[in-house]
């Protein structure tokens, strides 16, 4: 067997990334061990990250926590599952990422659909009658995920109108997603 079929175990790559001090090989050696890991690691938390993430904004939030898993190795990652750690960290992020978002105003109904997608010939008040016929098509299909958009649209925070309703927060984030797409999809199809 030789050196490059055995895997180096989290650990020991972790350790490596910790000591990159101030000289050239060293510096190497830990990225290269964080790339290792990196490699290893990705899928998996962009996998994580799907589930709890707005699509928009999944590679950003997937490169802010590798910053601060690469920032937090030489102190904070004292051994163990190493995957556990970065998914703390992922958490972490993600929760200050739905922080930053409940702070931003939503856009009125007319900005739900985006913008860079239309066909400039095509006038506003186009625009929103085949929204308000979306609407009321997904009111007929999912009453309940209909009510969901025009709470976020009316500005409704996710933890107000999870407390209402009693949905719990990453299902109610997921279905006003997908309910944007469905609608953009759908406004699209009739213009």
């Amino acid at each position: 067997m030789t050196s490059d079929t055995v895997e180096i175990p989290d650990d020991e790559l972790a350790a490596t990334c910790a000591r990159r001090d101030d000289s050239a090989l060293a510096r190497s050696q830990a990225e290269a061990a964080f790339r290792t890991l990196y490699d290893r690691h990705a899928k998996r938390l962009l996998a994580f990250l799907s589930g709890r993430v707005n699509q928009a904004a999944i590679d950003d939030v997937h490169q802010d926590v590798w910053a601060k898993v690469w920032q937090g190795m030489p102190t904070q990652f004292t051994g163990g599952n190493f995957r556990a750690w970065v998914h703390q960290i992922a958490r972490h992020v993600v929760i200050d990422h739905q922080r930053k978002r409940k702070s931003e105003p939503l856009a009125d109904e007319a900005n739900l659909i985006d913008h860079r997608q239309w066909d400039a010939s095509l006038g506003d008040s186009d625009r929103r009658e085949a929204l308000a016929r979306c609407l009321q098509k997904l009111e007929q299909a999912n009453a309940r995920v209909a009510d969901l958009v025009r709470s976020r649209v009316a500005g409704e925070s996710y933890e107000a109108y999870c407390g209402r309703t009693g949905i719990p927060q990453d299902k109610a984030y997921r279905a006003f997603h997908q309910a944007k797409a469905h609608l953009q999809a759908c406004v699209e199809e009739s213009t």
